[in-house]
């Protein structure tokens, strides 16, 4: 497990005459999100293009529901369907890895889930980036093979996975809450 370290603020701490012992710093486990985030990220650093870190990372969080073949599914996603900087790999994958907890099980199940889940994953992506395409947000960084692409994709593909646990774990949130927003 991973762990988030807080250090005191110490500006806000009184200071007395005599030097005293400052309050000592705690860690806290990461949430799951949070740890989907990191997972990303690090799949990314390892290797694996931007769609193909985002629905690993989300499935690991989940439990690993899905086989490690069906990654695959995600490869075709790098630098926006195949080279074509169309929609970008870390939102496409996003969007895959939402139907791990939100898609359909067949013709007659509910869509508003996935739909919406799409929609709230999307808008977070365009308020966070101003763009939805692999070439608006590389272009922005001053191209495909620079240095600052990559650490900025790596922490794009982060943050990804971790709206998809968030909007996961809100939709298990809301789930539980049952109508009238009481317990189920």
């Amino acid at each position: 497990m991973r762990y988030k370290l807080y250090l005191p603020n110490r500006t806000a701490m009184p200071r007395p005459l005599t030097t005293a012992l400052a309050p000592a710093p705690t860690l806290t486990p990461l949430s799951r999100a949070e740890e989907a985030e990191f997972a990303a990220a690090a799949h990314y650093e390892a290797g694996y293009h931007c769609a193909e870190s985002v629905v690993k990372a989300v499935n690991d969080a989940l439990g690993n529901p899905l086989p490690p073949q069906v990654f695959g599914v995600a490869s075709g996603f790098c630098e926006g369907l195949g080279g074509s900087r169309c929609l970008c790999g870390a939102l496409a994958g996003g969007v895959m890895a939402l139907g791990l907890a939100t898609g359909r099980g067949g013709p007659h199940d509910a869509w508003e889930p996935s739909y919406y889940a799409t929609a709230e994953l999307r808008r977070r992506w365009i308020d966070d980036q101003d763009a939805e395409t692999c070439d608006e947000v590389v272009r922005r960084i001053g191209g495909m093979h620079l240095p600052e692409r990559w650490a900025h994709c790596t922490m794009l593909v982060g943050r990804t996975a971790r709206w998809v646990i968030e909007l996961i774990e809100e939709r298990e949130a809301g789930e539980a809450r049952g109508p009238g927003g009481t317990g189920a």
